[in-house]
């Protein structure tokens, strides 16, 4: 195979689809139309090629070859499979788009529905609309469920034992070892959260006996904290924080960023990277709420990652590789709300309010960090067979992390493709690594330090040629260890 034509038609496919995603997500259009594009590239997908990756990358022994051929390998495995499910990806994107929950009187927007509940203060009226909500969901479930046992299907087929043999060969994950590690982060942090999480729903007025997912939306959008967090200023903040950095948010013709008002807009940011590095989309809907806040600032490690990367690279360096190295990026940038010095300099907190704020914000990474590691533990089942009457698994593992009720509806809508998962677990880890360098070599406020915004260029530059497990021994880590997260948590001021 040739290795350079087949990146370079890649490279368009990938263009094409970020293209079609974004105008989506943006609101430009009311659905997704992948098929096509997957229609027009099928060559990337067809058995043969990928079959001659897979046994190319058996085959390689250069270094340097062996890692680009890995990484394309997992890109056409990929390929494959979602072209095998596109008609069922797009009816299930599409449905949702479509669909609405009657609610006050009108139909509301089925993407709608998670920001009414973030910000209905009655418990009976949350409820309420969670259950419209989740009755709406479950009816593709029996696409989601095809969808899911198509792609075991077609693992199979392609010689691995079953989805989750391929994903592990393929993404380099680890995923058994991760898992029980996650069960060890649970188990370490069960008292600290118990008790963290019941001082948290008193204060919102839950009985602790009563506790549901929707209670936790509402906890989450901690309107106590609003006025540190105005809608006005979010874009404000980021261009302040990008500035310390040596980094000019204004003088990027690489990032664009949207920030029009559209109705089928996302109400949360998200990152496009179109074509790397020159194409890469910030969209904003500002809203206004630490979870506003939170969701641009990942985004915005995502987008200045992509925007940064070498233009020279090769494409499997500059598009594919292990995404735990930029979701580390994100968390990077997003975990700036734990920082004393960002809150107070960048967002003009009080040392009172500042100190609320990230005790609050240490609980909510606990909150997210349990629930992930009862998802990989969860899709860890649900990958290693039918995925029909998982529901009680789904149930089982969330609410031994979360110790509040949550809907079996979610429990194929709560999956992601190829163990994403364990992707964003590594990222938190790695995120910690990142995170001790800088403070260590130039302090606390490293946001606030060019030589610090420098340095992680220089690491944004290299697109994902590494892994994180590279990464951190690079940071001088043995490995990829949950023990920091376990340390940070039982640290945390209650």
């Amino acid at each position: 195979m040739d290795l350079n034509a087949y990146q370079h038609r890649a490279e368009e496919f990938l263009t094409e689809i970020g293209r079609e995603f974004y105008t989506v997500g943006a609101g430009l259009k009311d659905r997704l139309e992948i098929a096509a594009i997957y229609d027009r590239y099928a060559d990337l997908f067809a058995e043969s090629a990928v079959r001659g990756l897979l046994d190319q990358m058996d085959s390689t022994q250069y270094r340097a070859e062996a890692r680009l051929v890995r990484y394309l390998a997992e890109f056409a495995v990929g390929g494959y499979l979602d072209n095998r499910v596109k008609a069922l990806s797009e009816a299930i994107t599409n449905a949702e788009l479509a669909a609405t929950v009657p609610w006050d009187g009108e139909e509301v927007s089925y993407q709608q529905v998670p920001v009414l509940l973030r910000n209905e203060p009655d418990r009976a009226r949350r409820q309420a609309l969670g259950d419209l909500y989740y009755n709406r969901m479950a009816e593709a479930n029996p696409l989601r469920a095809e969808r899911w046992n198509t792609l075991h299907d077609e693992a199979q087929r392609l010689g691995f034992a079953d989805y989750v043999a391929l994903c592990d060969r393929l993404r380099w994950l680890n995923l058994r070892p991760l898992a029980r590690q996650m069960v060890r982060f649970l188990d370490e942090t069960e008292a600290v959260y118990e008790a963290r999480l019941a001082a948290r729903l008193e204060a919102i007025g839950v009985p602790r006996e009563e506790a549901h997912i929707n209670d936790i939306a509402r906890l989450f959008r901690a309107d106590e904290f609003d006025r540190l967090f105005p809608a006005e200023r979010l874009v404000d903040a980021l261009r302040r924080t990008l500035a310390g950095m040596g980094i000019d948010l204004d003088a990027q013709p690489n990032l664009r960023l949207d920030l029009e008002m559209r109705p089928l807009k996302s109400p949360r940011a998200f990152c496009s990277p179109v074509r790397v590095p020159t194409e890469v989309y910030l969209v904003i809907k500002p809203q206004g709420g630490q979870d506003d806040y939170s969701a641009l600032l990942h985004e915005a490690g995502h987008a200045e990652h992509y925007t940064h990367v070498e233009a020279d690279l090769p494409f499997a360096f500059r598009y594919l590789g292990d995404n735990s190295v930029t979701e580390s990026y994100a968390f990077l940038m997003e975990h700036l709300l734990h920082n004393r010095r960002w809150l107070q300099e960048v967002l003009g907190a009080s040392a009172e309010d500042a100190e609320a704020f990230i005790r609050f914000s240490l609980f909510q990474k606990l909150w997210f960090l349990r629930r992930y590691a009862a998802k990989l533990n969860y899709e860890l089942e649900l990958h290693s067979g039918p995925v029909d009457g998982q529901e009680g698994a789904y149930v089982y593992w969330l609410e031994r992390a979360g110790r509040v009720r949550v809907p079996e509806e979610r429990y194929l809508s709560d999956v992601d493709d190829a163990f994403y998962v364990a992707q964003y677990l590594r990222a938190w880890i790695l995120e910690m690594h990142w995170r001790g360098h800088l403070e260590r070599t130039y302090g606390e406020d490293w946001f606030n330090r060019p030589e610090a915004g420098e340095f992680i260029i220089s690491q944004w530059r290299l697109g994902q040629r590494d892994n994180a497990d590279e990464l951190a021994a690079r940071l001088g880590s043995a490995g990829l260890d949950v023990t920091p997260l376990i340390e940070e948590a039982l640290a945390a001021e209650s």
